[in-house]
């Protein structure tokens, strides 16, 4: 059933902290992390195993302090987790507009598409930490080898568009992101509020939940939109959870035979074009 926001605003989307500290964690983080970027690697980088690689951190210069304190290496998983490979760099240098480092990736890992997560920290008058802030590269694709013909041309081990390793949806930023609840083959009760509980990595490159709708699978297998549960703009770190009350308008939407799911639409840091789309388990319900 679809709520207003004025109806949803205390209720629907809560923070592990309370909505209210979340929320205030959101806006501190969009107000000192903003003008950050991490442009190279960038989409159109192509590296090998055991080869370098070139991190450039920017920002546009305020009144606040920056100092980038880390950078490290994350791999995407073919399932879309966020895999920690190790610890590139650590230390202290004041970020004025630039920073550039060259790391060399590392020669036992597998092909496939990696990214690098910046730490950059802030700093308030009298030397007091603001919030940290956390922003990545693009993913970037790591072949297993690269030759060159006689004609000049560059070849790669691996197809640049084998999704095996290199997966579109996870080149563009969707991943890291998962919907726990409601659980598989779970029992949903027609009348009831139905948790569905969002869980995202802090090096996602998810940004913005912009909604979720309902969805059921009939013996056909074919997907039929039930109805949207809730739609605005909401910008999370680590977890929210909507309580959705479960009681579709459409009596033939109600059918204890069909599997149902939900579906989130979420923007993506890294692609202006294209949106995200991650869904829950399939639950049954009882009317």
């Amino acid at each position: 059933m679809k709520f207003s926001l004025a109806a949803t605003s205390a209720l629907l989307l809560t923070a592990l902290a309370g909505f209210t500290q979340a929320d205030e964690y959101a806006e501190a983080i969009a107000k000192w992390c903003s003008g950050l970027d991490v442009i190279n690697p960038n989409n159109d980088t192509v590296a090998t195993v055991g080869g370098p690689t070139k991190i450039t951190v920017t920002r546009v210069p305020d009144d606040k302090q920056k100092t980038v304190t880390g950078l490290d290496l994350y791999s995407v998983s073919s399932t879309g987790e966020a895999k920690y490979i190790q610890n590139v760099w650590q230390g202290n240098f004041t970020l004025n507009k630039r920073a550039s480092i060259t790391d060399e990736i590392p020669d036992d890992v597998q092909p496939g598409l990696y990214y690098y997560r910046a730490w950059i920290t802030n700093l308030m008058n009298g030397g007091m930490h603001g919030p940290d802030c956390i922003e990545t590269s693009h993913t970037f694709r790591v072949t297993s080898g690269v030759h060159k013909n006689s004609d000049g041309i560059l070849y790669y081990t691996e197809s640049l568009d084998d999704i095996q390793f290199y997966h579109p949806d996870y080149f563009r930023g969707c991943f890291g992101l998962t919907v726990d609840t409601p659980k598989k083959d779970s029992t949903v009760k027609v009348g009831s509020h139905v948790p569905i509980t969002v869980s995202r990595d802090k090096t996602s490159q998810t940004a913005y939940v912009t909604s979720i709708d309902l969805y059921k699978s009939t013996k056909e297998k074919e997907a039929v939109f039930v109805e949207n549960a809730w739609e605005g703009k909401e910008l999370f770190t680590d977890k929210f959870i909507l309580k959705d009350h479960f009681n579709p308008a459409k009596k033939e939407d109600i059918d204890e035979n069909a599997t149902y799911y939900y579906t989130l639409t979420v923007t993506s840091k890294k692609s202006a074009t294209e949106d995200c789309t991650f869904h829950s388990e399939g639950f049954k319900i009882k009317a």
